[in-house]
Parts: C-alpha cells; sequence; structure tokens
C-alpha cells in the first residue's frame, strides 16, 4: 500500500467517523427532547465545525435522508414485525394495539420531530406518506375485518391508531398508557 492511498484511506475513514457522529448527534439531541436540532447545534454536539457538517450534507435534508437509512430498519420493525397475528378479533386488536402503541412511545420524540420539521422538508413528507401507506397495509393485514369497512370508517380506524391520536390522549388530555390503550380499543370495539 502507497503512503498516497493510506492518507486517502485515513481521510475516508475520518469522513465516514464524523458523518456518523453528527448523523448520531442529530439522533442524541432529538431523544433529549431538541425537536428540531439546528446544523450548528448538530455539528458541535458531533465536535465538528460548521464547514464539516455542510461538507457532509448538502442541506437539512440530506441529514434526514442519512438519518432515516440508519434508523428505518429499527423504526419499521416495531411497527410492522412485532405483534401476536392470529387469534380471535379481540386478540388481534389487543396485540396490534399494543405493538404500535410500545412504538408510539419507544420512538416518540423521533415523532414528535418529524411531525414538527415535515412541512419544511420534502424528504420528511415523503417519508412520512412512505410510512404512512405501509402502517395502514400493516393494519389491514393484522385486521383483515377493517377492509369490510366504509371508505370513510377505514381511514378512522386508522386515525384511531395513529401516532397523532396517541399523542394527543397521552400528552394532551394526560392518560396513562393503559388508559389510553383501552380508549383506542373501545373506539375499534364500536367501529367494527
Amino acid at each position: 500500500m502507497t503512503a498516497v492511498t493510506q492518507i486517502s484511506d485515513g481521510r475516508r475513514q475520518r469522513t465516514e467517523r464524523s458523518r456518523k457522529a453528527m448523523i448520531d448527534a442529530a439522533l442524541a439531541l432529538i431523544q433529549e427532547g431538541n425537536f428540531a436540532p439546528t446544523a450548528r447545534e448538530i455539528a458541535e454536539r458531533a465536535g465538528v465545525g460548521i464547514r464539516s457538517f455542510f461538507r457532509q450534507f448538502e442541506d437539512m435534508d440530506s441529514l434526514f435522508l442519512a438519518v432515516d437509512a440508519q434508523i428505518s430498519a429499527s423504526v419499521v420493525d416495531s411497527f410492522l414485525n412485532r405483534g401476536e397475528r392470529d387469534g380471535t378479533l379481540g386478540e388481534r386488536l389487543a396485540s396490534l394495539v399494543t405493538t404500535y402503541t410500545d412504538a408510539f412511545e419507544t420512538h416518540r420524540n423521533l415523532l414528535v420531530a418529524t411531525k414538527s420539521l415535515r412541512w419544511s422538508s420534502q424528504v420528511l413528507k415523503d417519508n412520512y406518506a412512505r410510512y404512512q401507506k405501509q402502517s395502514l397495509n400493516n393494519k389491514e393485514t393484522w385486521i383483515p375485518e377493517f377492509k369490510s369497512l366504509s371508505d370513510e370508517e377505514r381511514q378512522l380506524a386508522d386515525a384511531y391508531l395513529s401516532f397523532e391520536m396517541w399523542h394527543r390522549i397521552r400528552e394532551i388530555q394526560g392518560m396513562s398508557v393503559p388508559d389510553a390503550r383501552a380508549v383506542i380499543l373501545t373506539a375499534f370495539r364500536k367501529l367494527i
């Protein structure tokens, strides 16, 4: 290996470490409750200069793409690949609600940040729309009875088990997790 190759490899590794540090910093700030971290805050947390940030990420949407690439498998798994999908309608509904609400609780700050930044980011708008479509398909696969509802009722069923509804009944109305789950299950039982 030549000296030039070693220098080039070292720079590439340092660049990759810096990039990962910035992604991790953005996630850490969000988990701490900073739902709209700035490039400067992320760079400071990562221990890099603001120019380094913009060498890695052309704009905040570029950062959002990188964050999504790092965490999407874990987030999607917590919604789509957990829970019991067999049993009576009541058992499946309870499993669906528990699975989704566990994921909402786990990813709360990330979901709040996405909601708060979505208006200004095409990447977040596109990701949100894609995840909503996946979620609706998952809910209707888990509870095929949803497919027999009218279009309006299907939309209502989807809304009952949305982060927006969960956030409202947990944060705004101040319900506990068990009480909030009971409210959603009651709504589903009245709908189906």
